[in-house]
Parts: C-alpha cells; structure tokens; sequence
C-alpha cells in the first residue's frame, strides 16, 4: 500500500520561494528544495512536479499575494488619489526595507528571457498590477483628484516602471533617502 503524502502545501512552497528568492532559479538545486521543505523528492515529484513546476508555482503564489495585498489596502481607502499614494509610498517603503529584494524583478532578469512559461506568469501578473493601477488613476480622475492631461493606463505604466527603477537605484546606491524623495516627487508629479 502507498504512503499517503502528508504536508501543508502552502508552507512547503513557501520555504521553497525563499530558496528560489536567495540563491535564484539557477542557483538553487534540488537537494537545497528538498532539504528547505523537509520533504522527501518523491513527495515532491508526486505533488508537485520538478524543479520547473515548483518555480512556476512560487512565482504565481508570490504574484498573487503581492497584488491582493494592494487590492486589500486600496479598498480601505475612500480616496482613489489616496489610494494611489499610498501605493507610491508603500513601494518606495518596502524597496528600501525589501532585505532580498523583488522576487519578480530577479525573476525577469535571471530566467525570463528564456522561459515563456515564466514569462507569462510574469507578464499575467504586470497585467492585472497594471489593470489595478489603471482603475485607481481612472478613478481619481473621473472624481477630479487628478486632472485627465494624461491617459491614466499611460500613467500607470510610467509608475510601474518607476518602482522598477527604484528598486535597480537602491541595489547600486544603498540610499534609503534619495528613494523616499523620488517617491515625493513622483507624488508632486502626478498630483499637479
């Protein structure tokens, strides 16, 4: 009779993402998985799949929690321009305090050029980041917080790529200040 394989999926992914999240996809080997999730490899292969299969399923489950953690704060808010700042304010706080930095930022540069299939997930989750930003600028124009010059989905694809900037200036700089004043200044920016 088979062993019944018994684990909390959820706390093995998440040891296995911060595997992935120190060492990368490259670095990693299966052993390191194996030993991190205290799990035999044939539970793994069983439940999971290979070492591509648990990549692809950290990335999705760290997309997904990244952005119903923004939804979760935005809905709080009354303000869509408020909303917005605080976005803008929480990702220049978490760049700075991020010890490891952005999963999906390593992510992109160490194994997406070569992999569409992470490539999609990647792309799937900017996509509905960016739908969200989109709706939240939207918003606050429609309710006069913020004036139209600008198409808000062109707004909102300018302060992604800002966050992306951010954090690749805080790697080479270390410059916890210059972060929180870019910050103020993409607030000012958008706010005139």
């Amino acid at each position: 009779m088979a062993r019944s394989v018994e684990f909390n999926e959820c706390e093995i992914i998440e040891k296995a993402m911060n595997v992935f999240w120190e060492k990368g996809y490259h670095g990693t080997s299966m052993q390191d998985l194996v030993d991190a999730m205290q799990i035999n490899r044939s539970s793994l292969y069983n439940t999971i799949g290979d070492k591509h299969c648990l990549f692809i399923k950290c990335v999705t489950v760290y997309a997904e929690a990244a952005l119903k953690e923004t939804k979760e704060k935005v809905a709080k808010e009354k303000s869509a321009l408020q909303a917005l700042i605080n976005i803008i304010r929480d990702k220049a706080a978490w760049v700075v305090d991020s010890e490891r930095g952005c999963l999906g930022i390593k992510t992109v540069f160490e194994i997406a050029p070569e992999d569409a299939e992470v490539r999609n997930v990647l792309m799937k989750n900017g996509e509905l980041y960016l739908k969200l930003l989109t709706d939240i600028i939207q918003k606050a124009i429609d309710d006069k917080e913020l004036d139209g010059r600008e198409e808000a989905s062109l707004l909102a694809e300018y302060i992604m790529t800002t966050f992306t900037g951010w954090k690749q200036a805080f790697i080479l700089n270390q410059d916890p200040i210059i972060i929180k004043k870019m910050s103020e200044y993409l607030i000012k920016s958008i706010t005139r």
